[in-house]
């Protein structure tokens, strides 16, 4: 059987996406986006083709230092996420835990409807340590990358009670995909994981309820009447 979640990028083959569907895989992750301009020239048309296959579909961006606003703007304008869809940020040594809790922070102002994971290996252990992040805690959830054979990696449980996805290996082999790419672990079942992939959108406020008032007005003969409604918010 195939990992239940793989991610690509452009370093990756082509996919056959039924065969891969065919074999287990449930979800793809896919990375769209790096910097301020970079944008993976395979992202647009490999989505559309997953998810007509049938396979859940989730996006990534690369986390470099600075310019971390500019970075998520060109995120958000590449992936055009809908509400309610879940994203991800690729934490890596070269940017501090306060440029990813930007980041985050960022992503959650703009676009508080969207799902945030943050995924990282020893990076975001090394810089968390014991400590725990109160705003990564609330709002996000762990894509943990730590490749072993153990039944469970190490992550940081002060700011993650639990992690979401394992990266387990950048090496699995997989039926529909010619070379091993990067597989990855489910902590709970399909049916949750589907949850987690293609959360359902925010259900929306709703619409205030339209009151109307009658107003009778005696007209004494020779008297012109000229009425002026202003609306007021409630």
């Amino acid at each position: 059987m195939n990992p239940i979640v793989v991610d690509l990028s452009h370093h990756n083959s082509e996919p056959d996406w039924p065969t891969l569907m065919g074999f287990g895989t449930v979800g793809v992750i896919m990375k769209a986006s790096e910097g301020t301009t970079y944008i993976d020239p395979t992202f647009f048309e490999r989505r559309i083709d997953a998810q007509a296959a049938g396979l859940l579909v989730s996006s990534y961006h690369y986390l470099h230092g600075g310019q971390i606003e500019a970075q998520m703007a060109h995120y958000l304008a590449v992936v055009l996420p809908e509400a309610g869809e879940r994203i991800c940020i690729d934490h890596e040594a070269d940017a501090t835990l306060d440029e990813l809790v930007a980041a985050v922070k960022y992503i959650r102002d703009c676009r508080r409807d969207l799902q945030v994971t943050v995924y990282s290996g020893h990076t975001i252990k090394e810089q968390l340590g014991e400590s725990r992040d109160a705003y990564l805690a609330e709002n996000t959830s762990l894509w943990i990358a730590q490749y072993s054979e153990d039944a469970a990696p190490t992550w940081p449980q002060a700011t993650w009670p639990c992690w979401s996805l394992w990266q387990y290996t950048d090496s699995a082999p997989v039926a529909g995909i010619p070379e091993p790419v990067d597989g990855n672990r489910w902590n709970g079942t399909e049916e949750s994981l589907r949850e987690w992939l293609a959360p359902a959108a925010p259900t929306p406020a709703p619409e205030p309820a339209i009151a109307t008032v009658y107003v009778t007005i005696q007209r004494p003969a020779g008297v012109e009447i000229k009425v002026i409604v202003e609306e007021v918010e409630p």
